[in-house]
């Protein structure tokens, strides 16, 4: 097998990391210095952390421009490669503020003051209702079938999927999610249209058998949750439903291959 010559190295950014030590330290004085408990002091430092990062994903996630000229095969590598970026982008993001909560759960003693009463977390359910995945079925189907005409999906897989992916929204957001799916399916009209456009019914790029989400209106509701909790999503799929894949590449659609045709 031929070997290629000397690859080149990546490049590193090395030019920051003594001042961000500084900066962290002096931030970290000050917030104590203030009241700052040292466990509150660690996470918030993390979640600002967590936050540079995430805009950098931002920022990569907008490089879809594939080169002008470029072959389909680069294309599809150069959108591969923002996708590889961004996912581990998103990884570093999660596990830095795990990983704050995780050195900060040790118990601290009370503050002499009083404080306010902690964040209530979103409380997971464990089933959704058929009449709940009814009312959200109807209402992605409205947005589908305006956008792409079609009406030859398979309705039982719909309420199959949605079942599933419903458990996802938060006991306290049941009720409104169907307002909640319509004002996200009102503001990305134009980019659900792209994507069907280009993978839906008809799309210059539709292959149903490869990913068969692009063709059903629940789709409509897995765009929403990518945008809103794109890790509950995964981890309900993955445990409920066996086309993993087909979620990868239907948030591969939704994410990266929305650039020009």
């Amino acid at each position: 097998m031929s070997t290629s010559p000397e690859e080149p190295a990546l490049p590193l950014i090395v030019v920051h990391a003594e001042a961000a030590a500084g900066a962290r330290r002096r931030v970290a004085d000050l917030l104590e210095a203030a009241g700052a408990r040292p466990g509150e002091v660690q996470h918030l430092l993390a979640v600002i952390e967590a936050g540079a990062v995430e805009g950098a994903h931002a920022e990569a996630a907008e490089d879809t421009q594939v080169p002008a000229g470029s072959s389909d095969e680069f294309g599809e590598g150069w959108l591969g490669a923002v996708q590889a970026v961004t996912s581990r982008l998103t990884r570093i993001a999660d596990r830095t503020v795990r990983q704050a909560r995780a050195t900060t759960a040790a118990p601290e003693p009370p503050p002499a003051v009083s404080s306010p009463p902690p964040r209530r977390w979103p409380t997971a359910v464990e089933a959704v209702g058929e009449e709940q995945v009814h009312r959200v079925l109807e209402a992605a189907e409205r947005t589908f079938v305006s956008l792409t005409g079609y009406t030859g999906y398979d309705r039982d897989l719909s309420e199959e999927i949605l079942a599933v992916v419903l458990t996802c929204v938060s006991a306290e957001q049941q009720d409104g999610y169907v307002r909640q799916l319509e004002a996200f399916a009102e503001a990305n009209r134009e980019r659900l249209g792209q994507m069907y456009g280009k993978y839906g019914p008809g799309g210059k790029f539709a292959d149903e058998s490869r990913c068969y989400l692009t063709h059903q209106p629940e789709s409509v509701v897995v765009c929403e949750r990518l945008h809103t909790v794109p890790l509950w999503l995964e981890g309900v799929w993955n445990d409920e439903l066996d086309a993993e894949l087909t979620l990868e590449r239907f948030t591969g659609y939704w994410r990266f291959g929305l650039g020009p045709s």
